[in-house]
């Protein structure tokens, strides 16, 4: 539109409001914020004048002389410099672009909103803002920039839909030597997706199985998503675009609004939000949470997988997840298992996100395969509160605790080498669920049919007797999980569920499991007799309650 005084005048910056995201994650600055600054995490700066001009109460987080020298910043110190109808006040407005260029750290951006000569009334016009200095075209800011050193001019549009008569700009800064682009030239794709997915790392991989369906499809995807869930899928080649999003960086309540206004930009749009948990994991504060448990289990026993799929519109024959490591990952990997030595190598998760997701007898099988098995090596994982599960441990050279030392990319990278992967609901298991090698899932808040229905080569162990199994809930404290108290016992605290998955259970799998991969790699075996038994004559020596094989 053209500016016209009897139009609603509205805050300018928040008709940009979700343009800014991708752009503004991190610390930033809202210069000239006003009487709002544009999202809470922004750092507001402002010189307060129009509380002396016009009345107007200001609040901003730094109140300024000016924002055109800000000496007290270092160079590269903010993410982004976000400035909405700001510039064009001031008198030396290349000089305030050099210093706003001069905050921005490497990878960062400066976003720009500004009104534009065609569309707003220029200086000594009717209507005209007596404060503005300048009338400015989109190339008069680009000319100005192409001093200012290395960038990449990531969207450059004019802004004169319903009431907005300006236009926006975004450099994001190179490193030196990286020249001028103008990615926003850019042939725009065909046929476009938007995926919403946040959450942890299991729920990323859980979403990485529709990729390949979409790519089928046609469509150029988008991912919208959280660094935590990104980390784990970051190299996925079906992704094409990604926002990654730091948390309530979008506040919670703004979501949905958020996502109605990105949906328009596609012509598919695939939200997984909540999917997973509140659709077949209950939160406590919903109220399927309040279900009997039997009613929880009609409707909530659906496969994730399978679910994820349907929503996505993409056909499902078996999950498609799968980690994607870098050639340097996959070699790092190969050095450090080959360092660590053995012929059998098992990598074991100590624990998962959740209280519910620690599996309590672990000591026991521990000490049978390393009493059976002279050159196995067991390597532990888990995050920094796992670090005390294996602390038994610490001084048997077998035992290889790296719990808290490897990030989570190294840990997925390792797995997928590993001879066997052992661990309650978590990433890691679910990063090899199509990968060849033995695995065993410790469930708790999932059933099989859930989870692990259609992994391959996957033991899934479970509770018969634990009246709660599946409960189908999220659980993030044990305000809602039933935790099992008897301080004369090892496993006091543990979640019942778990306690009750019994060692002989484990073993019996884990003896399953081996046998192929000892006859295969010509393992030592202190008794393969004792091991062979036990995987050839599993229910004739105990009642395999809680084992049930998922092969493929």
């Amino acid at each position: 539109m053209v500016w016209k005084a009897d139009s609603p005048q509205l805050h300018e910056s928040m008709k940009m409001l979700w343009e800014l995201v991708p752009y503004t994650k991190g610390l930033g600055l809202d210069l000239g914020c006003g009487p709002s600054k544009t999202f809470p995490h922004f750092i507001g700066v402002d010189n307060r004048k129009d509380t002396q001009l016009f009345g107007i109460q200001m609040n901003p987080d730094m109140t300024v002389p000016t924002c055109e020298k800000m000496p007290f910043f270092a160079d590269g110190q903010w993410d982004f410099v976000f400035s909405s109808h700001l510039l064009e006040h001031i008198e030396d407005y290349k000089g305030a672009l050099a210093e706003w260029w001069r905050l921005v750290k490497v990878g960062g951006h400066l976003c720009l909103y500004l009104p534009h000569k065609k569309y707003y009334p220029n200086i000594g016009q009717p209507g005209v803002n007596a404060d503005h200095k300048h009338d400015f075209m989109p190339a008069d800011i680009t000319q100005v920039m192409q001093t200012l050193g290395d960038w990449d001019l990531l969207r450059c549009e004019d802004r004169n839909a319903e009431l907005e008569y300006s236009f926006f700009q975004v450099f994001q800064k190179l490193p030196a030597g990286g020249g001028q682009l103008y990615s926003y030239k850019k042939p725009k794709p065909k046929k476009t997706c938007g995926v919403v997915r946040y959450g942890a790392w299991g729920d990323s991989l859980q979403m990485a199985s529709i990729l390949p369906g979409l790519k089928k499809q046609g469509y150029h995807i988008t991912l919208y998503t959280t660094q935590r869930a990104f980390e784990v899928i970051e190299q996925d080649p079906h992704v094409d675009a990604v926002i990654v999003q730091d948390h309530e960086q979008v506040p919670n309540h703004a979501l949905r609004p958020f996502w109605e206004y990105e949906k328009r930009k596609y012509d598919k749009w695939v939200n997984l939000s909540e999917s997973i948990e509140a659709s077949l994991l209950a939160l406590d504060e919903r109220t399927n949470a309040q279900w009997p448990k039997s009613v929880r289990e009609k409707y909530m026993d659906a496969n994730y997988w399978e679910f994820t799929h349907d929503i996505a519109e993409v056909p499902y024959e078996k999950p498609l997840t799968k980690f994607y490591s870098t050639p340097e990952e996959r070699q790092w990997a190969q050095d450090t298992l080959a360092q660590i030595g053995g012929d059998l190598r098992i990598l074991w998760v100590l624990n998962g996100s959740s209280v519910h997701k620690v599996w309590p007898h672990l000591d026991q099988i521990f000490a049978r395969l390393l009493l059976t098995f002279p050159q196995i090596r067991i390597v532990t994982i888990g995050d920094a509160r796992s670090v005390a599960l294996d602390e038994p441990w610490r001084n048997e050279p077998r035992v290889l605790r790296m719990a808290g030392k490897w990030s989570i990319r190294q840990t997925l990278a390792v797995a997928d080498l590993a001879d066997v992967v052992v661990g309650p609901e978590t990433g890691v298991l679910t990063s090899v669920c199509i990968q060849p090698m033995p695995k065993l899932v410790f469930l708790s808040h999932s059933s099989h049919n859930n989870l692990t229905r259609d992994w391959l080569n996957t033991f899934a162990l479970f509770p018969t007797q634990t009246k709660c199994y599946p409960c189908h809930k999220m659980h993030y404290s044990w305000a809602t999980c039933h935790q099992a108290r008897d301080a004369s016992k090892y496993w006091d605290g543990a979640a019942q569920c778990q306690v009750d998955i019994p060692p002989e259970a484990c073993w019996t799998a884990l003896c399953k499991a081996l046998e192929p991969i000892v006859e295969e790699k010509k393992v030592e075996v202190a008794d393969l007799d004792a091991v062979a038994h036990v995987a050839g004559k599993t229910r004739a020596i105990i009642p395999v309650h809680a084992l049930e094989a998922a092969s493929g």
